[in-house]
């Protein structure tokens, strides 16, 4: 995202991913964020760059966000703390998850406050993301979900999550799909996401170490090794095209920081490259 200032009105301008789509004026998650720091947006011209896939359960919304909330931060000359901006960013999107991962980069787990801890990212660990061409209704995902669900469901999904996290931390990755097990979202919305099944399938427990769901999907990660992910994100598409679904397979690596500004020229000027 680029955000220049100059005499006249809010421009804003969208290209990549959404593009004709997302909204090119206020309403535009960004300007939420922007706003947050400016309470203006006059004199903001703004060209944003998507690469992130909207509606698939890849956090483009909180990227978003994100870019906006640390534009402003920056061209306010406010000297947010990280946790007031991840505090911000989550009131806007109304959870924390997507944009405590933006915000720090890596891996994180989101306590309470909201605040990100940053889980140690092994070397040898990376996704390919399985993304569908078609689009999957987040109303419709959250409408999946049970209101109640058994306290069996709730340890067993706990206990897989702590487990996760320590494996991870510790860099082990021998038998990490014993941790990816999931019993509170992911057998209701399963259903929804095309060739799960067939992924799954293709977990071997060495290259390929097990695949989840997503945010609310439709994306289905697949958890790799470095070694091989491209011919395993290769393999995947030529199955799940073989079975008539049409989805695009990514080898997606672990960004080592989160979103950053920088100036162009000589600051308040231009505000350039935060990327989301």
């Amino acid at each position: 995202m680029t955000v220049t200032r100059r005499p006249g009105p809010l421009e804003v301008h969208v290209s990549g991913e959404g593009a004709g789509v997302i909204p090119e004026d206020e309403t535009n998650l960004v300007c939420r964020g922007l706003l947050d720091g400016l309470g203006t947006l006059d004199g903001l011209y703004i060209e944003c760059e998507n690469r992130i896939p909207l509606g698939r359960g890849l956090g483009s919304s909180a990227a978003t966000v994100c870019a906006g909330l640390v534009a402003g931060n920056a061209l306010g000359r406010l000297r947010w703390s990280p946790d007031e901006m991840l505090a911000r960013a989550s009131a806007i999107e109304g959870h924390a998850d997507n944009a405590a991962a933006c915000m720090e980069g890596g891996l994180v787990a989101v306590a309470p406050g909201p605040r990100a801890i940053r889980i140690a990212t092994p070397e040898d660990l990376l996704f390919v993301a399985v993304i569908p061409t078609a689009q999957t209704s987040t109303e419709a995902a959250r409408r999946a979900l049970p209101q109640v669900v058994p306290h069996a469901d709730a340890a067993y999904t706990i206990s897989r999550a702590i487990g996760l996290s320590l494996a991870l931390e510790r860099g082990e990755l021998e038998g990490i799909g014993d941790f990816l097990g999931d019993r509170l979202h992911e057998p209701y919305r399963g259903p929804m996401i095309p060739g799960l099944d067939l992924i799954r399938e293709c977990v071997d427990g060495k290259g390929c170490l097990g695949a989840t769901i997503s945010g609310s999907g439709p994306t289905v990660l697949v958890w790799s090794r470095v070694a091989g992910s491209s011919d395993l994100a290769r393999s995947i598409e030529a199955t799940l095209a073989a079975a008539g679904h049409d989805v695009r397979a990514k080898v997606l690596r672990i960004a080592p920081g989160g979103v950053r500004a920088r100036w162009t020229d000589t600051p308040p000027t231009a505000l350039a490259k935060a990327p989301g």
